[in-house]
């Protein structure tokens, strides 16, 4: 039994880390296989619906581990200024260590897939607008109001996203560091008077 949750998580995060870099149509089965290390029936054995039930696993375990992250970095800030500022210094860090190679793991898949295969479509939306929500929380326990609340998150992602695509795009995790920064001031200048600090 241990062997058989080893085979299917390696092929899990195998299949996770090569759509994060490259993209659903990009990844075949082949190279999970072989990047794996794993025989084609045990593949079909943990996933008889193929490749796409496997990707779609895999960017959920994906998506959850970065929400996860995301969450960690922002929790050791004590305010909602200074988390955003956090995250996005963590995700700088992030994208120098895989030499600007690994961004947000469902954006790429979400770029080339969500429009024409609907299982991908599911999880990418589902993971957006999770995140949504969780900022979203934290805007209202924050003090604002929560007319402001959707909008807000949804620049936030979108600012996040797009400084991640510069990044990599230039090898600088300048556009990282310029929009946490700009975020931070944001937000400072958003929150209404007497608003609560923590979370």
């Amino acid at each position: 039994m241990k062997k058989g949750n080893d085979t299917r998580e390696r092929l899990l995060a195998t299949t996770g880390a090569l759509l994060q870099k490259q993209g659903y149509f990009a990844t075949g089965v082949q190279e999970i296989l072989k990047t794996s290390e794993t025989p084609r029936g045990s593949f079909y054995f943990h996933f008889p619906g193929g490749k796409e039930e496997l990707a779609c696993a895999a960017l959920q375990d994906k998506a959850h581990q970065w929400q996860d992250f995301l969450e960690e970095r922002a929790n050791q800030a004590v305010t909602l200024p200074e988390a955003l500022s956090n995250v996005c210094d963590a995700l700088a860090e992030a994208m120098v260590r895989s030499n600007y190679e690994l961004g947000c793991p469902v954006a790429t898949t979400a770029l080339e897939a969500a429009a024409t295969v609907d299982s991908i479509h599911r999880i990418c939306s589902d993971h957006y607008a999770t995140l949504a929500e969780k900022i979203a929380s934290r805007l209202r326990a924050a003090g604002i109001p929560e007319s402001q609340t959707a909008v807000l998150s949804t620049l936030v992602i979108s600012a996040v996203e797009g400084a991640l695509l510069l990044s990599r795009a230039h090898r600088s995790p300048e556009p990282l560091h310029q929009v946490g920064a700009s975020l931070r001031n944001l937000l400072v200048m958003t929150a209404t008077p007497g608003s609560k600090k923590h979370f």
